[in-house]
């Protein structure tokens, strides 16, 4: 049995590995279930050290102990009188697909245990088997367990800065203490040498991620397994609030309350959805549902400072499932498994509450800071496609800002030619509609439209010009409170905004219908006034001067710099064509020299070895070869590969094969032979393929494996 100083390391690194998740859960929601289960882990394997007899069930004791570890802190509540119950069992098994449950979820998560339960298990897998590898392998090798789970922690978040460090030393210290001999000797060389392991470990780790984060010319997000995870949406397909916004606006329906609300802040809009995909006809989105997790913080788009405003809202009118909310929600309370799409800040939940608290943040911006500001062009989908868009409109698009750069400046232009060209709809019967031919009437022909028709309008218009904008929908909030201090919100308040990403900012809503001209307030201090002050201040578009271009870098002879780090562009160049020319070339000399080694088995290990390779020059060809295929199964598949030398010679193969492995008798040197003289009439049939299969299959890199 290994050291008590190694059987340590190993459980601590098992430790640090899920700490590594602290950033999906935070770390307070890990310290208690991990440190007990590494503690029962060390306190089993103490026992078995002081009694050698139970060495050979330490595998099943730790087994157990750690998942009575996982039940008494993750599952406290299946436990009855703090013993295990069948619930507890049934929820260690469902554990095993906890992980997709917290990719569902915003990060960080809510602490679930039908969440949480998977990370305890995978450190106690690691302590297993990292504290049986250690008695049977090399020390080193006992941390690679561990070393996976932080793989995958890493598949969730990627650590930066203090953290990834602090793990770096964690890990150098791990090393260093399995290295360490178990009797020091005098010798310098045996003092030093885990000390070393210890420096080369965090200085290989910092310097290699910094140098990593370095070489990224486009600074590109961390990788996350929750790019292809969502939450399960309603299988009973949806109504947009889109397509219901006509009919709220109808005189007959104005006046129904929908909800009512009570804030301290102002707030002069409340949104349902944002839609960013159009095909021409239909306003959709892509973006993924998450299940709201713990507080969720503004993304990176948003660099200037936020305030946290919080409201009370009442459900009268609106039955779900989108709840109404602000573009960035914190903390949805009092809803049942509120879901929230984090690009657009749309809630939805699949039993709507009579009343819920929502939490947000409210970038504090100016409107001088925002004249100033450019546009996001790397914003999600805001320059998104637009389907077939007519050509007049597209002149229209043209027109309307004469070719002047996307900057916040004229996208409040473009704003006040829309207000200034275009009549909002006010008779009966309203205009419905958001497809080009909508569209057309709309911007070509000069037909009144309602806000539907001027949200749709501004964005197609805008992605024309280079400005990245989405269209929301929602309600307008009334400028007074009634008498009691709540707002109440009707359907004749539904609106339809356009939104704008502004770099710094996030996205920005506009009003090209101009509701406040039309007798509708603006709420003081709100994102409307902002933006009036800002329009009051943007001159003709043909006065808009464009930002300045940064000069074009000056040319370094070959390398290129990055975020300050000189990127070698010339020995990435040699680099490259050395690993080209080593596909090339050394992709077909491995399997000649396969094929060669082979053929020069003896006895039956010959005949399986023409067999195999018979099977991996038809699978370079593409034929799908299957576990448990038989020569003559492989036949049969390759039927619209191979041609009839070649079956004739996979026949021949099939033959020794039989003849060598299950005919009973002596092996005969000439069965070898014959096999390998059905691979050479295999190998002649595929030469009559096209030259461009030939080249592919002769490329090819995974039959080698």
């Amino acid at each position: 049995m290994s050291t008590r100083r190694r059987t340590l390391a190993v459980i601590v690194a098992a430790l640090i590995a899920g700490l590594c998740f602290g950033p999906v859960f935070g770390f307070r929601s890990l310290i208690v279930p991990l440190g007990l289960v590494c503690l029962v882990v060390y306190a089993v394997s103490e026992l078995c050290r002081y009694r050698p007899g139970l060495s050979s069930w330490r595998p099943l004791l730790v087994a157990l102990s750690g998942l009575l570890a996982v039940v008494e802190t993750v599952l406290r509540a299946t436990t009855v009188a703090g013993l295990p119950t069948v619930g507890s069992v049934r929820a260690l098994g469902r554990g095993l697909t906890s992980w997709q449950l917290t990719l569902e979820s915003t990060w960080p998560a809510r602490p679930d245990p039908d969440l949480l339960v998977f990370i305890p298990l995978l450190v106690l897998l690691a302590c297993l088997l990292g504290l049986e590898l250690l008695d049977r392998t090399p020390p080193l090798v006992a941390v690679l367990p561990a070393l996976i789970v932080v793989g995958v922690s890493q598949l969730y978040i990627a650590l930066t800065g203090l953290a990834a460090v602090l793990v770096a030393i964690g890990y150098g210290s791990v090393v260093a203490a399995l290295l360490l001999p178990d009797r020091v000797r005098s010798d310098k060389a045996q003092r030093w040498t885990p000390l070393l392991a210890l420096g080369v470990v965090t200085v290989v780790a910092v310097v290699g991620s910094l140098v990593v984060s370095s070489v990224d010319p486009v600074g590109r997000k961390p990788y996350t397994l929750q790019q292809a995870q969502s939450a399960a949406a309603p299988t009973n397909r949806l109504t947009s609030p889109l397509d219901e916004l006509a009919g709220r606006l109808n005189p007959r329906n104005a006046q129904t309350v929908v909800f009512r609300y009570k804030s301290a802040g102002p707030v002069s809009r409340w949104r349902q959805v944002a839609l960013d995909d159009f095909d021409g006809a239909n306003w959709t989105t892509s973006h993924p549902f998450l299940r709201m997790g713990s507080e969720l913080a503004p993304g990176a788009e948003v660099d200037v400072s936020v305030t946290t405003q919080q409201a009370e809202v009442e459900l009268k009118g609106l039955t779900g499932p989108w709840l109404p909310g602000q573009l960035l929600p914190a903390a949805v309370s009092g809803a049942i498994e509120p879901q929230i799409e984090p690009v657009g800040g749309t809630l939805l939940t699949a039993e709507a509450p009579d009343k819920y608290e929502l939490t947000w943040s409210k970038p504090v911006v100016d409107a001088n800071y925002l004249l100033r500001a450019g546009v996001e062009p790397d914003a999600t989908d805001g320059l998104g496609d637009l389907g077939a868009a007519p050509n007049e409109v597209a002149a229209v698009a043209s027109e309307a800002l004469a070719g002047r750069r996307a900057t916040f400046a004229t996208a409040l232009a473009l704003e006040t030619y829309m207000r200034k060209r275009y009549k909002l709809a006010v008779a009966e019967p309203l205009p419905t509609g958001h497809s080009w031919p909508q569209l057309k009437r709309f911007l070509v022909d000069d037909e009144p439209g309602t806000s539907e028709q001027f949200a749709a309008g501004y964005v197609a218009m805008a992605r024309s010009n280079g400005i990245p904008a989405r269209l929301v929908v929602g309600f307008r909030t009334p400028a007074k409170a009634d008498a009691d201090g709540w707002y109440t919100v009707r359907d004749g308040d539904a609106l339809a905004w356009p939104e704008v990403a502004v770099e710094g900012v996030g996205w920005w809503p506009l009003d090209p219908a101009g509701q406040a001209e039309v007798g509708k307030p603006v709420v003081p201090g709100s994102d409307t006034d902002v933006t009036d002050e800002a329009r009051a201040k943007v001159p003709p578009v043909n006065q808009i001067e464009d930002p300045a271009v940064a000069p074009p870098a000056k040319d370094d002879g070959g390398n290129r710099s990055w975020g300050g780090f000189d990127f070698p562009v010339f020995g990435t160049f040699v680099v490259l064509a050395a690993l080209l020319l080593l596909w090339l070339f050394g992709v077909p000399l491995l399997k000649s020299a396969r094929a060669l080694r082979r053929q020069r088995r003896t006895g039956s290990a010959a005949v399986v070895g023409a067999w195999a390779e018979a099977r991996d020059r038809l699978r370079a060809h593409g034929v799908v070869v299957t576990p448990g295929m038989t020569v003559r199964d492989l036949g049969t598949a390759s039927a619209d590969v191979a041609d009839e030398r070649a079956r004739a010679g996979l026949a021949t193969v099939a033959g020794s094969v039989d003849r060598a492995l299950w005919s009973g008798g002596p092996m005969d040197p000439h069965v070898s032979r014959e096999a390998w003289a059905g691979v050479r009439e295999v190998r002649r049939g595929l030469r009559a393929r096209p030259w461009s299969a030939r080249l592919h299959a002769a490329l090819e890199v995974r039959s080698l494996f």
